[in-house]
């Protein structure tokens, strides 16, 4: 049984936390809280479109070739007014696939460009020894064959230019100065340009 003196010595002895101590206390708590629940919740809220495009995809320096010239696809065009630009892949990284990216064709102002009236109509993923290795479509702005290849520094991108003639326009509107746009797709966001030629 409790007596009054013990009663009175336990009550001498509860002793509680100095409210600075306390607040200092809580607002540590809550700042931890709030980082675990900040780490576990940004897991689920990043999805696809995260990566740069411009970190694993770059074009080379652009030069154009007529009938007749390497690379491969441009020298088996049958017409003599088919002019190519040909498209270095500069730097590919982190894996990346023909099927991240996306292209069209933009004017000075950014607006899409048709690809009928002489315009190309595709991109001819060529590997060093002249292979096709996958074809892009403008018409179903995707990849009808070789999406799945990865891309690496020996491939061109070979886009025919159509009857866009250097010094001889055939077209009323060549594609010279128009910019071959790649976009990101999938898990890749944004764009890289180079100026058609």
């Amino acid at each position: 049984m409790w007596n009054e003196k013990v009663r009175s010595w336990r009550k001498k002895n509860k002793r509680g936390v100095s409210p600075i101590i306390a607040t200092i206390l809580l607002v540590a708590i809550t700042v931890v809280l709030a980082a675990v629940l900040y780490i576990l919740i940004s897991g689920f809220t990043k999805g696809p479109g995260n990566t740069p495009l411009g970190t694993a995809f770059a074009y080379g320096s652009a030069s154009q070739t007529s009938n007749g010239q390497a690379p491969t696809f441009c020298a088996a065009q049958a017409a003599i007014s088919d002019w190519c630009d040909n498209l270095p892949v500069g730097s590919a990284g982190g894996g990346i696939t023909a099927a991240a990216l996306s292209f069209s064709i933009r004017d000075s102002g950014g607006n899409i460009v048709s690809t009928t009236n002489g315009k190309p109509t595709q991109i001819i993923l060529e590997s060093a020894g002249g292979a096709t290795l996958g074809t892009y479509s403008f018409t179903t702005a995707s990849w009808t064959s070789g999406g799945t290849t990865g891309l690496s520094t020996t491939q061109t991108l070979v886009l025919d230019a159509g009857c866009a003639i250097s010094g001889a326009n055939v077209c009323a509107t060549p594609i010279t100065g128009l910019v071959l746009l790649a976009l990101g797709v999938g898990s890749y966001s944004g764009s890289v340009q180079v100026t058609l030629i």
